[in-house]
């Protein structure tokens, strides 16, 4: 009995391993193909890091955090290099969400929480990158705000942030609602009962 119990064990621990693999892969491609729309419909938003929540709020913020930094990587070789310079970015968005959310429940107090906060350290980190490396122009969708600013009279410095924190917290608004989707649609649907999330 304790031979089968332990056989048993080891299966589920095989199993869970194999799951993360399928879903931390699933996670980057999410990324990619967000931020291949964005770039397709010219959306004033990232959708880069639809994924890297995901992967956080599932598995932890040091698998949210490898999702982010593998993800600029690909997006790097694939739509240009202008992604590795963010990478660290969208590795730290992994970070802090899977730390919110494995000390607060995920619901939409905490949802509006991390936005704001996800938002002004990404902006924060973000908009240093493309003011240094890029001098504010990066030739992402969300450019057309940065001139439109700059065309109201807006310094370079002050219309890179203003648009990098509200594009930043629009984009988080909406990965949110995708990933609650998205989860909604594992546990409820797929029974997945390895994440935490999923037995409540």
């Amino acid at each position: 009995m304790t031979d089968k119990l332990s056989d048993l064990k080891i299966e589920r621990e095989d199993y869970k391993k194999v799951l993360y693999r399928y879903l931390i892969l699933l996670s980057i491609g999410i990324n990619i193909v967000g931020a291949h729309l964005v770039l397709l419909l010219n959306l004033p938003a990232y959708l880069d890091s639809v994924g890297t929540i995901l992967a956080a709020i599932l598995m932890g913020p040091i698998i949210g955090a490898v999702v982010g930094l593998a993800t600029h990587f690909g997006l790097g070789v694939i739509l240009g290099p202008v992604y590795f310079h963010f990478a660290i970015v969208n590795g730290l968005i992994g970070l802090i969400t899977g730390y919110i959310f494995d000390k607060y429940p995920f619901n939409l107090k905490t949802v509006l929480a991390a936005s704001v906060v996800i938002s002004l350290v990404a902006s924060l980190m973000g908009n240093t990158i493309s003011y240094i490396v890029f001098s504010g122009i990066t030739g992402e969708s969300v450019d057309i705000l940065t001139k439109h600013l700059l065309d109201l009279g807006f310094n370079l410095f002050t219309a890179v942030y203003i648009t990098g924190f509200f594009s930043n917290f629009l984009d988080k608004l909406i990965s949110f609602a995708i990933v609650f989707y998205i989860i909604v649609l594992l546990c409820d649907k797929f029974k997945l009962k390895e994440f935490e999330l999923c037995k409540k």
